[in-house]
């Protein structure tokens, strides 16, 4: 049971309340939490439950209290567990929750298998001109990307997309630690070169970088994918 479902299933506790009741009180049938229990949760379906639960969506999503009040803006929002069948039209790409991206003074990385995916559209992807089997999702922290990127923020990055085009954001390692910047290229001490740029204003905290390909070398340096996506919420005005 995966962390979305056992939320759900305390709430209905709470409410002495059965799956197959609480579909029915939202208006499907008996037999929708089959589904549900493997994670296949809409955006509409969930929005119901939160307001028949009394819940919070950002809650029943993260379990983290911060998060009250936000709005899904995802059009799908699904987890996915081995063994689980991946719904038509989709393509399930791994999400490492563990992994995290530096938007600010760097984060140490250690990779590990996962579980979890997240869903996307098929048709996303191709007019995202994104490869379903090199794309990774990951989290944000720091926030030298802000407000582009968020702390806490998940983000998917294409691996197989490493050639450097000025102005766009990519994911790089810097030895174990991995940061998200936009790049540009930089040929000032040699071909192969490039700057790495925050969006965040505050210069002194977050100056821009410059790998030549001598630091390249010594610093371990590689590019790890392209920016294509990110997840986003926002806190309801009451």
């Amino acid at each position: 049971m995966n962390d979305l479902v056992s939320r759900i299933d305390s709430s209905l506790k709470e409410k002495k309340m059965s799956w197959s009741a609480a579909a029915i009180a939202i208006g499907l049938s008996a037999q929708a939490p089959t589904k549900w229990k493997k994670g296949q949760i809409g955006k509409e379906t969930l929005e119901d439950l939160a307001n028949l639960l009394e819940k919070d969506i950002g809650w029943l999503l993260t379990g983290d209290e911060s998060k009250r009040n936000a709005e899904i803006t995802n059009k799908q929002v699904s987890l996915w567990s081995d063994g689980d069948d991946v719904p038509l039209g989709y393509v399930a790409i791994d999400f490492y929750n563990e992994v995290s991206v530096s938007a600010g003074y760097g984060y140490m990385n250690q990779e590990q298998q996962s579980p979890l995916k997240l869903w996307f559209r098929e048709d996303t992807l191709k007019d995202c001109n994104v490869n379903p089997a090199t794309a990774k999702v990951i989290n944000v922290r720091g926030d030298s990307m802000f407000p582009e990127l968020v702390d806490g923020q998940a983000i998917s990055v294409d691996t197989s997309a490493t050639r450097i085009y000025d102005g766009e954001i990519y994911a790089f390692l810097v030895g174990d630690d991995m940061k998200v910047k936009f790049l540009f290229n930089w040929n000032n001490e040699g071909m192969g070169g490039f700057k790495a740029v925050s969006r965040n204003d505050d210069k002194v905290r977050y100056p821009d970088e410059y790998y030549s390909p001598e630091r390249i070398k010594n610093e371990n340096v590689s590019i790890y994918g392209q920016y294509w996506w990110k997840s986003e919420t926002r806190k309801i005005r009451r």
